[in-house]
């Protein structure tokens, strides 16, 4: 196989959530990352008399741990303080992501509904000059794939 000439960054992506699944809101504006997109899938393993290798066997895939990474803000329109409610009422949500930027025909990831499971409230180090971040830990059964209408 050539080498790919079609490669990109993630710096275009656009994240968004929902609260029923179909009218989403863009968070791109504060998001800054989005991680832990690997599903496992359980597995087990069994052992004989006879034989020098185990027997494997595969269930069913387990839930995903996405984290969604934004810069802190306090304005009402923006990330924390929409998302903070949603955590603190154990509200179902959704996340959409487009990493080339959800343009026409643009892969897009799609989460079932799920629940925020972590969400820090603002800290920072005197220290440093960065701009506070914060970010969501998001439980979900599944991600899926679409191409962006």
């Amino acid at each position: 196989m050539a080498q790919t000439t079609n490669g990109f960054s993630f710096t275009d992506c656009k994240v968004e959530y929902s609260t029923n699944g179909s009218d989403y809101t863009d968070l791109s504006g504060t998001a800054s990352v989005v991680e832990g997109g690997d599903q496992p899938r359980i597995s087990g393993e069994g052992y004989t008399f006879d034989g020098d290798t185990a027997l494997v066997t595969y269930g069913k895939r387990e839930p995903m741990e996405l984290t969604f990474g934004y810069v802190h803000t306090e304005g009402t329109a923006e990330a924390w303080e929409l998302l903070r409610p949603l955590f603190e009422g154990g509200s179902t949500c959704y996340f959409r992501w487009s990493p080339k930027g959800g343009n026409t025909d643009d892969f897009q990831y799609t989460t079932d509904a799920g629940q925020i499971i972590r969400f820090p409230y603002p800290v920072g180090d005197a220290s440093s000059g960065d701009p506070v971040m914060g970010n969501v830990v998001f439980k979900t059964p599944k991600v899926t794939k679409s191409a962006v209408a």
